[in-house]
């Protein structure tokens, strides 16, 4: 098991800290004692969460190497990029169920946040098949917070620049036999402020960000049983209420590059509910039935206004989506001896999808598709130092129903299936008590979405119903080093091929339905290879100072393409640093860094190549405890009011400040 500082600091702060891993909402282990453990999984826990101030699930994985931030500026949605896959290759799930929108498999990580969040876990590379299908790039497991206590519980609340409040109350019981836990918070701003340094562009003149605001509301209801000390049967219900508005392009709008547009958008519902039930039961002493059943709900809506929404302006147009997905998994495990463990597992998720006519009722538009995964995985105790696991899964989506508006008439596109089959290896060398070496191999794959198959996108795409999976073969060797009881290091060495990657080719307007006679249409050409390598030492010097640091080094080109080489949205280095000072036991002075270089924001041969500036940010926290269980905090990110972005025309924001204050009972 890759060592976690995070973890052993959270040591010292655990009786005030409010649950525990909700093990029933893990779908891989990463303890090494377990045979069937995924041993390179990577956490972010509690005590990280807290330490940097991370409100989002976006800003949490930061703290993971190889994990970058990707924004798409033109609709404020903000994802994540793993070892160079993008957020449509990497599916997102909570306690094991896939949040991620069926309609096209994004999820804006920004309107998740964290307060309710025990820990993440992040895989890349070899993927149990257990998770189901989808998972080229990893798979990222938010696990929720379980209680422990008779009564416990935390309440917060806190200010931070933009006219920005949060407020906070997690409490629950634990019973033994049973448990139940209730989480609520509102996260909300008015707008943030742009660094000193930008110079007024486009439709942005500095200072505040113009359309910035965002809303953000959640409630989590667990309740669980446990009857004996095997079994385990628990239902969440969570309800997300999202708002946000659509900052306007801020750069040159005179640049010939695709993305200088502006939009006078507005989100005044970005929502999600999911119910969801979760069972352990043991069969017999060496057979575990697990089953995962869940209802996954996301209404979408936003507001086309002829200019910034004010009380004068109007609405032009409606955008609304409500789309839902149903699905269920049971999983079987196998003790077959000390020594052994199988694994078998069946995954279907079917998704419903709604474009609602505003305009004109009864003319919606409805698209429906299926997706199945049968996943086997046996693991082996070769020798007390050699550990193999090995995988597969077979993966088809079918295509149900996919409709679309010819006048006020509803008609059909033609519906393909597509499948694959994914094997992968992986084993593990525990060459002293200091060092274990690993290396794996894993044959993943991505189904085509809905919209990759029969979206226009605004007119201007022509659909692809016969798109196929896309697959990649993700090679990784690697070392857990401990240097010392007090100095863990780990490297890991990384390369994905890539083939049939669905990419946007030009090709002509033969049906007459593109905007101006360009059409682009998705197709199953591309190929891409990503290397590279994360190193990252942690360390735990003494009772008063720790310290975090990692680098990534990522090459990603697309093959057999001299025009267009570049993949979008990956610095090819990056370097990220924390320390924790205690100076005295009610004291923390928390300084973290991160650097990355340029990253291309454009690959499209007609408007040129168009990179990032590279960017260094420091932030900085203090919290004070006058008693153990209540901490004041404040702080400072972006020290140094680095002007940025991620996305071109959308600068990120400036300096901020913040104060906050928990309690813990």
């Amino acid at each position: 098991m890759k060592y976690n500082v995070g973890l052993a600091l959270s040591l010292i702060t655990a009786s005030v800290l409010m649950g525990e891993t909700f093990e029933l909402g893990k779908i891989e282990v990463s303890e090494s004692k377990d045979i069937s453990a995924n041993q390179t999984t990577e956490s972010v826990d509690a005590q990280t969460i807290k330490d940097t101030e991370s409100k989002t699930v976006a800003q949490a994985l930061e703290n993971i190497p190889g994990t970058y931030i990707q924004q798409t500026g033109a609709r404020n949605d903000t994802g994540i990029r793993i070892r160079g896959f993008n957020q449509s290759r990497v599916p997102i799930y909570v306690d094991g169920i896939p949040v991620y929108v069926p309609y096209d498999k994004t999820t804006d990580l920004s309107r998740f946040t964290t307060y309710d969040i025990d820990e993440i876990d992040v895989s890349k590379g070899y993927v149990s098949p257990m998770y189901g299908a989808n998972t080229m790039g990893g798979a990222v497991n938010l696990i929720t917070k379980k209680p422990t206590k008779e009564f416990e519980g935390e309440v917060g609340a806190g200010v931070f620049s933009g006219n920005g409040q949060e407020e906070y109350l997690t409490m629950g019981t634990n019973q033994g036999k049973y448990y139940g836990l209730i989480s609520v918070s509102n996260y909300e701003r008015d707008y943030f402020k742009l660094s000193n340094d930008y110079t007024a562009n486009g439709y942005e003149n500095g200072g505040k960000r113009e359309n910035s605001d965002s809303q953000d509301r959640k409630i989590n209801i667990k309740v669980g049983y446990t009857p004996n000390d095997t079994d385990e049967y628990a239902f969440n219900y969570i309800a997300q209420r999202g708002e946000k508005g659509q900052p306007y392009f801020a750069s040159d709008i005179t640049a010939p590059v695709a993305m200088a547009t502006n939009r006078h958008w507005y989100w005044p519902d970005w929502d999600k509910t999911s119910y969801y039930f979760l069972t352990k039961t043991a069969l017999n002493d060496a057979i575990m039935l697990k089953t995962r059943w869940y209802r996954d709900e996301f209404y979408n809506k936003i507001n086309w206004y002829n200019n910034l929404p004010s009380t004068s302006s109007k609405i032009t147009e409606v955008t609304e989506y409500d789309d839902y997905t149903l699905g269920g998994n049971a999983e079987l495990d196998f003790k077959l001896t000390e020594a052994q463990m199988l694994k078998l597992s069946v995954t279907q998720k079917k998704d419903y999808h709604k474009d609602i006519d505003s305009a004109t009722p009864g003319v919606d538009i409805k698209a429906e598709g299926t997706t199945t995964s049968y996943g086997l995985e046996y693991s082996l105790k070769v020798t007390d130092q050699i550990t193999w696991v090995t995988g597969a899964s077979y993966d088809e989506n079918k295509i149900d129903k996919a409709e679309y508006r010819s006048g006020t008439a509803i008609k059909e596109f033609p519906k393909y299936d597509t499948d694959a089959f994914n094997p992968e290896t992986a084993l593990y060398y525990k060459l002293s008590d200091a060092t274990t070496l690993y290396g794996s191999i894993a044959k993943k794959s991505n189904m085509p979405t809905l919209k990759d198959r029969y979206s226009t996108k605004l007119g201007t795409y022509i659909p692809n119903p016969d798109l196929k999976a896309e697959q990649s073969i993700n090679y990784e060797v690697g070392i857990d080093q401990k240097l010392t009881d007090a100095h863990v290091a780990h490297v890991a060495l990384f390369l994905s091929e890539s083939d049939d990657y669905i990419a946007s080719v030009n090709v002509p307007d033969v049906a007459g339905i593109c905007t101006g006679g360009k059409c682009k249409q998705s197709q199953n050409i591309g190929k891409e290879e990503h290397k590279g390598v994360e190193v990252s030492l942690d360390s735990f010097w003494d009772e008063y100072l720790s310290s975090s640091v990692s680098y990534t080094y990522i090459d990603a080109d697309i093959k057999d393409n001299p025009i267009n080489p570049y993949v979008t949205d990956i610095p090819k280095h990056s370097f990220a640093g924390r320390l924790k000072y205690s100076p005295i036991a009610m004291v923390d002075i928390i300084p973290q860094v991160r650097y990355e270089s340029e990253r291309y924001v454009s690959n499209d041969y007609r408007y040129g190549d168009y990179q990032t500036k590279d960017f260094f940010l420091m932030d900085l926290k203090v919290a004070y405890r006058p008693v153990k269980a209540l901490e004041l905090a404040v702080g400072v990110k972006n020290i140094f009011d680095r002007d940025y972005f991620y996305s071109y025309g959308y600068p990120q924001e400036g300096r901020s400040y913040y104060a906050n204050a928990r309690y813990s009972f």
